[in-house]
């Protein structure tokens, strides 16, 4: 009793581990997108290269930000920034000033708590407006309600047109809250401070982005008469590919595996029905054995039919086209010196990057990886054998069926809300698609009935 007691914690433990890794992944990969306004991950980010040029040479101006734009002949939009002392009355404050150009709320999400947004015309005419962070509005007006206030940036008076809400969620404090303290036009901001520059731009991606972005980018600046060696590229359309397929890699092995116990169990049927055959042959023709056996063959029948249809149904559900970067792929299939040279260079890249000034959706776009391939890597590495271990002691432990797969129904539902819970103060939404749910659910249901089969076999 005691030991079945703690293989079900076991088979719990896993079912959690799927349920939860999977959907919080999800869960992630639908807030980053969110994060970048209407045109979410479909675009490509220049920022310049503090590491490799200190003295900020590679930032641009404004009009070679345009020239870039102009180039490019899609949309995109750039930003300067700084962090400077911004007051209102006896309260003060060091804060992030970003400078924006127009369409800039196509390239990032700023929900609005009061005001308006930012417009091109005021951008245009050099506005002194500001619109600024719900935290940023606590701290120094201990108020939200500061629409058309007055505030001092940088020597000069703004006027508020705008609170946008900071996040609270998890992405957003790993990365120091992820967006700037305020916005204003980039070109007041270059108007009081001329030694401020661009430093980062970010650009509607084309339809072969994923395998062409950067080298289309770094020829639209080479033809500005600007070297791209200064800058870092990130292709956020092949980054949105090669990440959001992690979780699938799980939901992968998790139907690979119910698969493998669906052929277990068909393999087992047709073998029955031979057995049953052959011993009624032994005996009687053809006629009288299908009279005699009709009803368990028609059984074993719409069981290895049910069976199948399984099996489609999870194949379904969990196929995926996966992308797998050029980069990775050796000239040669045995060549041990790439991939030295490719660990070599990717060390070489964390060391220069300590010098590095990330962008905003850059630090987000690196803990969203980080946190969807650990969670794929627990799902796969913990969940998955935790439950195939602990079906198999329930097999061996003589567990009955029927209760074994009601307790996979309520660890599944606990798992669920558990998982939720955990999303929601992890300040995002679940996410969990019905088909991926019926996958995980498939698996360990099939494997019970697999593991039970077998157990009896033995016996």
């Amino acid at each position: 009793m005691i030991r079945s007691y703690r293989t079900s914690w076991l088979v719990f433990a896993g079912m959690l581990l799927l349920v939860a890794c999977f959907g919080l992944a999800e869960s992630f990969l639908t807030q980053w997108r969110d994060l970048n306004g209407t045109e979410s991950l479909g675009k490509l980010g220049v920022n310049a290269d503090l590491s490799a040029d200190p003295s900020g040479s590679a930032q641009l101006t404004l009009q070679e930000a345009d020239k870039l734009v102009g180039k490019w002949g899609r949309p995109a939009f750039y930003s300067a920034r700084t962090v400077d002392a911004v007051s209102s009355g006896d309260k003060r404050t060091e804060a992030d000033v970003f400078g924006v150009s127009a369409l800039y709320d196509r390239f990032a999400n700023f929900p609005l708590v009061r005001g308006s947004l930012l417009t091109g015309r005021s951008i245009v005419e050099h506005a002194r407006v500001v619109l600024i962070s719900s935290d940023l509005a606590d701290k120094l007006f201990r108020t939200r309600d500061v629409v058309g206030m007055p505030m001092q940036i940088m020597g000069a008076t703004f006027k508020i047109v705008g609170v946008y809400e900071a996040s609270t969620s998890l992405l957003h404090k790993m990365t120091d809250n992820g967006k700037p303290d305020l916005l204003v036009p980039v070109t007041t901001l270059t108007e009081l401070r001329p030694s401020i520059r661009v430093s980062a731009i970010e650009l509607q991606a084309g339809p072969g982005a994923v395998i062409t972005g950067e080298t289309e980018v770094r020829n639209a600046l080479a033809a500005i008469g600007i070297s791209p060696s200064g800058y870092r590229i990130v292709n956020y359309a092949a980054e949105r590919d090669w990440i959001a397929q992690m979780p699938k890699l799980l939901l992968a092995a998790v139907g690979l595996a119910g698969i493998g116990w669906s052929v277990r169990l068909v393999i087992g049927r047709i073998r029955k029905i031979g057995r049953q055959l052959r011993r009624g042959l032994a005996a009687e023709d053809w006629p009288d054995v299908l009279r005699s056996h009709w009803k368990t063959l028609a059984a074993d029948l719409a069981a290895i039919a049910a069976l199948l249809a399984s099996m489609l149904a999870i194949w379904l559900a969990i196929r995926h086209r996966y992308y797998i970067p050029a980069r990775l792929f050796p000239e040669e299939l045995i060549d041990w010196s790439f991939y030295r040279d490719l660990w070599l260079a990717e060390w070489r890249r964390q060391v220069a990057a300590m010098g590095y000034v990330a962008t905003p959706g850059e630090l987000i776009h690196m803990r969203v990886e980080l946190l969807v391939g650990r969670l794929t890597c627990t799902g796969l590495l913990a969940g998955l054998p935790l439950v195939w271990i602990g079906l198999r002691q329930w097999a061996l432990e003589g567990v009955d069926l029927a209760a074994g797969i009601v307790r996979l129904a309520a660890y599944t539902c606990a798992a669920a809300v558990i998982s939720a819970v955990a999303a929601q103060l992890a300040g995002t939404d679940y996410v969990i698609r019905p088909q991926d749910l019926f996958v995980i659910v498939c698996m360990p249901v099939l494997g019970a009935l697999a593991q039970n089969a077998a157990n009896r076999r033995r016996r």
